[in-house]
């Protein structure tokens, strides 16, 4: 939508299914290259509808052997009241997008 999509501060608008549910979905990508991070700042979409703050973190961390990374995912939000559901919906998401990389980067080398 805004910025180009490998860029910091871009804003991509994502259509995706999330637990059998068709969702679109805002965010503002930031990344810092100097601690490996990426965040995913929701700003609008149907998850804004579901929670005042959801932001998903990336971090990559170079294991010491310098054979492979450990990544790290972290989902901070705020219900936007207490009868709004946990994001545990989102981890066999973020699970998929992992073992779907994970192969792709496998498959490269």
């Amino acid at each position: 939508m805004e910025g180009h999509g490998t860029t910091s501060d871009c804003i991509k608008q994502w259509n995706i299914t999330v637990a059998g549910q068709n969702e679109c979905n805002v965010e503002k990508t930031t990344y810092n290259d100097e601690t490996r991070t990426i965040y995913h700042n929701n700003i609008d979409g149907d998850i804004v509808k579901k929670y005042k703050k959801f932001d998903v973190i990336l971090v990559v961390t170079p294991k010491a052997n310098g054979l492979g990374s450990i990544v790290n995912w972290t989902i901070e939000y705020e219900k936007t009241n207490e009868d709004s559901p946990g994001p545990i919906y989102w981890l066999g998401f973020l699970q998929s997008l992992i073992e779907d990389v994970d192969s792709h980067i496998c498959t490269s080398q």
